[in-house]
């Protein structure tokens, strides 16, 4: 196999595997046992798409979130994909790209809610640099 597909095909497998991993990791850097909590709320509102859950998470606009995922297609920026579906759009102030230099990686954020989208089941926060940090890489 050429060595150029081999990489895509690997590449590929990983991020799958990334993905499906993505829904049952837990923190390691961060210990914010409320800023854990409200991720968890959030995601667990974005799968679920009930209006109970989406006022629960409006409550928690402007607060402390954390969450763990993995690449986000496509590449270019700091986003996460952390369950099926489900990415995590992420805007890093002060501007500065963060991610690692391989062909997939897992990471874990800190950062502030900003929105929800629940039809596209995309989540927005804020971050600083130092507080998105690689976990690992392949």
């Amino acid at each position: 196999m050429h060595p150029s597909i081999f990489q895509s095909v690997f590449a590929s497998v990983l991020f799958v595997i990334t993905v499906h991993a993505a829904d049952s990791w837990s923190p390691v850097f961060f210990t914010n046992k409320t800023a854990i909590a409200n991720g968890s709320t959030v995601l667990a509102a974005v799968r679920s798409g009930d209006t109970q859950s989406k006022a629960s998470v409006q409550a928690l606009i402007g607060s402390q979130v954390i969450f763990v995922g993995g690449a986000a297609p496509p590449g270019g920026n700091a986003n996460l994909m952390v369950a099926s579906n489900v990415v995590l759009e992420i805007e890093i102030r002060p501007a500065r790209d963060v991610r690692p230099h391989a062909v997939v990686w897992s990471a874990e954020v800190l950062g502030t809610l900003k929105s929800v989208d629940f039809k596209k089941r995309v989540i927005h926060i804020r971050a600083k640099p130092e507080d998105w940090r690689v976990r690992e890489t392949g």
